[in-house]
């Protein structure tokens, strides 16, 4: 069936780590609706399959990249359905779809989910409307430098086919909300409150008990390092997780921050007063959501008041502004050439959406649109540090605190890492696993060298821990840090373990001496014969794990320089070596900005 003969809708889905996906699909949304489209927004996994499979109407997929090239965990479901071998090579066929991607370019495996989802939809059968769109943090304008013009295309492709049945609806006419938000009159919503609202806000969680909250690092050391142990509390079910895996929390906003948003927003006489939350599209909202709830839970534990407000934000405080000044700059801070401006204001000091309401003191949100403006407060992953085959029902997380200084008077803070930190001992809270990107060898007596400075320790104590469960002693740990005396994490277990000779430990420690600094590469490099003969000769497993800024190109670069200063490969030949060693998972790398 042609697009022209069908009904103006159109199905957009999305896969979304940190909420950047779902923000890019609500705003296509938005602009759909100027355009007279009708449309339902959706995570992919949320999806009914079999209604995907047979709709009639364009869908528009957004998907952001996770870990080294994988796929949001609200999206693995559909695209593990979408390779079964069992689905016809023409499943898809009279599907039209779109596709954009969230990625950075400085990964290696950049925009994979959205190029594979691509693949994918075409081998089904399905048809392109337009070429894929490849949104690149690392533009100067972000991902909107790719997005603005891929929507342009794509708006342009949709009504050719779809001609407009009447003008498009300026943008300075207000959207209508997704939601419908009130104050509760009723009994019912009373009675709701009355019953305790949600304290669990994430699926297939599990209760665990904080029990250990300890800093890891010197009082005078200029980072706060936690070492922080759960214990998982009864429950039917509790599943294994293996070694690399992840412990997946949702964070609430501090109680001082709240109170300040409420007072700023005028609604702190009103905090506690029961109000009605009904989505207009019930899909859309997360089944978790209470129907009945407060201003005061809403802005505690869904609604992320802390985080860099995206410019949907500003596009949408716009509607709401009584300034004309204020008005201006909003609109400016909303549009494409704006976007310089933008970054310099918020993206680049880190302002949050407190402190900008603080600044637009004439631009206040209606209580029927806070789910339009304000974000959900994202899931957080940490990786585990213990083993499961060791300590079952106990979580070891290594975690550091995050806390920096901009050009705004109060330090910047990490809304996770400042609620874990403000966690009392003996409270339990809900958390789920994830399945890590670095996976172990099932060879036991396959050697692995880790290469893990800072908190990219962290799930190679997990590692070493199943090993020496295993009986499996050929391992080799780089570790760095700056000091051996401030912040050498896990030092006495990991001497232990170097003394009993089930671990073989190398440190960098790049402060402790005057002059040239001194990395993990360069242990590096100054092992390059044993590594070569783990490599070469045995067949070892390459692990990287820590901050993404330098470390990991130029710790690939010391591996190419072990290769190549050990046989007679050049350093081009050598590359490849360790790119075909990637490919064959002996080469894998978990980090992170």
């Amino acid at each position: 069936m042609a697009v022209a003969e069908r009904e103006r809708r159109l199905l957009i889905l999305y896969g979304s780590q940190t909420g950047y996906a779902e923000d890019t699909a609500r705003r296509i949304a938005r602009q759909a609706w100027r355009r007279h489209f009708s449309t339902q927004v959706q995570a992919m996994d949320q999806a009914d399959r079999a209604l995907v499979f047979a709709t009639t109407c364009p869908v528009i997929f957004v998907c952001s990249t996770t870990g080294q090239g994988e796929e949001p965990d609200n999206m693995k479901r559909f695209w593990h359905f979408l390779l079964r071998k069992s689905i016809p090579h023409d499943a898809l066929e009279g599907m039209e779809f779109a596709v954009f991607g969230l990625g950075d370019s400085s990964y290696q495996k950049f925009n994979f989910p959205a190029k594979r989802l691509f693949r994918r939809l075409q081998q089904l059968g399905a048809s392109p409307i337009v070429p894929r769109g490849d949104g690149d943090d690392q533009h100067y304008l972000g991902t909107d430098g790719t997005l603005d013009p891929w929507l342009v295309n794509l708006w342009s492709a949709l009504l050719d086919r779809l001609p407009l049945p009447e003008p498009i609806i300026s943008d300075l006419v207000t959207p209508e909300p997704t939601f419908d938000v009130d104050f509760a009159t009723s009994d019912a919503g009373k009675l709701a409150i009355q019953q305790g609202l949600p304290t669990t806000t994430i699926e297939n969680s599990y209760p665990a008990k904080l029990t250990v909250s300890e800093r890891i690092t010197a009082e005078d050391h200029f980072q706060d390092v936690r070492h922080f142990q759960f214990e998982l509390q009864d429950h039917a079910g509790v599943p294994t997780w293996g070694p690399g895996d992840c412990a997946v929390f949702r964070p609430s906003n501090l109680e001082k921050d709240v109170c300040a948003f409420l007072k700023t927003m005028g609604w702190l006489g009103d905090a506690d007063r029961p109000i009605s939350v009904a989505p207009r599209d019930p899909a859309s909202a997360p089944p978790w959501l209470p129907r009945h709830t407060t201003l005061r839970w809403l802005f505690t534990s869904y609604f992320d008041i802390m985080s860099v407000p995206r410019r949907s934000f500003f596009e949408m405080l716009y509607y709401f502004s009584r300034g004309e000044d204020e008005k201006e700059k909003l609109r400016e801070f909303s549009s494409a050439a704006g976007q310089d401006e933008l970054h310099t204001y918020c993206m680049r000091p880190k302002r949050t959406i407190l402190e900008v309401l603080d600044d637009f003191p004439e631009s206040r949100v209606p209580l029927a649109y806070i789910f339009d403006v304000f974000p959900v407060i994202a899931e957080r992953s940490f990786s585990i540090s213990s083993s499961c085959a060791v300590t079952p029902r106990t979580i070891d997380l290594t975690v550091a605190i995050v806390k920096y200084k901009t050009i705004m008077y109060r330090p910047r803070v990490g809304v996770c890492t400042q609620w874990l930190a403000h966690l009392p001992v003996g409270q339990t809270v809900p958390l789920r696993f994830s399945k890590g990107t670095m996976k172990l060898p099932a060879d036991t007596s396959t050697p692995i060298i880790m290469v893990g400075p800072g908190t990219g320790i962290a799930a190679f104590m997990s590692f070493i821990q199943k090993r020496r469960h295993d009986g499996a002693s050929d391992n080799y740990l780089f570790f760095g840090c700056r000091s051996k005396s401030k912040d050498f994490y896990y030092r006495d277990e990991l001497e232990s373990w170097q003394s009993d000779r089930s671990l073989h430990l190398y440190c960098a420690f790049s402060r402790d001496q005057e002059g040239k600094k001194d990395y993990v590469q360069h242990r590096i490099l100054e092992n390059s014969k044993p590594i070569w003969s783990l490599i070469d000769e045995h067949g070892a497993v390459v692990y990287v794990s820590g901050n993404a800024n330098r470390m990991p190109e130029d710790v690939r670069q010391a591996f190419v320089g072990v290769v190549s200063g050990n046989s007679s490969m050049d350093s081009d030949e050598a590359s490849g070596y360790i790119k075909a060693m990637e490919k064959a998972g002996r080469y894998q790398e978990e980090c992170w900005y």
